[in-house]
């Protein structure tokens, strides 16, 4: 028992000093491979705590290894333009002028509510309210509001996503399928051809046609 609390507290020594040594940032600031060797630091750590016939060695060296190669690394991305792309990659550009990327949205495998829930939490109602949308190599979204921006009342209400009614949201906004239709009907508009529909609490009507996508 006194041999594991002595492992605990080394193990959580050597863990403080090193992750204060690279200067570790918040998980949702981490580049790839910074997430990467916090994953592997953390199995490390957790095997001599396990399991007491492993020397704690075994895990302090290989620790240490892998803080001075994710230094080292760091070094080297801020000298050599290549090898940043390689380890952290670059950034994707989602809305580019007012326009929504589907090609970009599909390679960095982000789906409109992954889109739309970003802009809830960055206060954007709607995605016509934005210009550009960049998709950071830290995996955050950057948004760019448009000086055109439509106002928007309460928040938009996602009821087609991608030519596919979308239940809850019709129900959010006491919406009803016939609805949605007769309003593309009057617009003349098929539900296929809609990339994105939005209506908010005053029935604010906003249609984002597939062909009014970058493809």
């Amino acid at each position: 028992m006194a041999a594991i609390f002595i492992r605990t507290i080394v193990i959580y020594a050597v863990l403080i000093g090193v992750m204060r040594f690279s200067g570790k940032r918040q998980i949702g600031q981490m580049q790839v491979s910074e997430l990467v060797t916090t994953f592997l630091l953390s199995n490390l750590a957790s095997a001599p705590l396990s399991g007491t016939d492993i020397p704690i060695l075994y895990a302090v060296v290989p620790i240490l290894t892998l803080i001075c190669m994710e230094v080292l690394f760091s070094f080297l991305t801020t000298k050599i333009t290549f090898l940043k792309k390689i380890l952290d990659g670059k950034p994707s550009i989602i809305i580019n002028k007012g326009q929504i990327d589907i090609n970009q949205m599909s390679k960095m495998r982000l789906t409109v509510e992954d889109l739309l829930c970003e802009l809830r939490i960055a206060g954007y109602s709607s995605a016509k309210e934005i210009d550009y949308a960049i998709l950071e190599s830290n995996g955050k979204l950057s948004f760019f509001v448009s000086e055109q921006a439509p106002n928007i009342c309460g928040i938009a209400h996602p009821v087609i996503i991608d030519g596919n009614l979308v239940e809850y949201a019709l129900e959010d906004s006491g919406k009803s399928e016939k609805w949605v239709l007769d309003t593309l009907k009057k617009k003349k508009t098929e539900l296929s051809a809609v990339f994105l529909m939005t209506v908010d609490d005053e029935d604010k009507i906003e249609i984002i046609k597939r062909k009014d996508c970058a493809l």
